[in-house]
């Protein structure tokens, strides 16, 4: 068991999974929430009967607010390495 404190333990995991694993799977980070946002841009602009722009910095931070909104059922660690993760890419797309 690691002796760092929760906190360090939960960013070196969103770390080794935004930077190996998950990429591997998905493609480049940016070029992923990008698809996805093209893809919400077009179902919120057909469900508003107006134009919303949805960029790759967005998906991120949703994602984010989705790991939040799932944490509120219980602790499950993913959805804190994943918001950190999402966070970081959020980041990372506003570059």
């Amino acid at each position: 068991m690691s002796s760092d404190p929760k906190r360090i333990q939960i960013l070196k995991r969103a770390a080794e999974v935004t930077g190996g694993e998950r990429q591997d799977s998905y493609g480049p980070v940016k070029d992923n929430l990008t698809n996805i946002a093209d893809l919400w841009q077009v179902y919120l602009t057909q469900r508003n009967n107006s134009l919303v722009k949805v960029e790759a910095e967005d998906v991120a931070w949703m994602m984010t607010m989705l790991k939040a909104a799932r944490s509120m059922a219980g602790y499950h660690e993913d959805n804190y390495v994943d918001a950190a993760a999402y966070a970081a890419i959020a980041g990372e797309c506003a570059e």
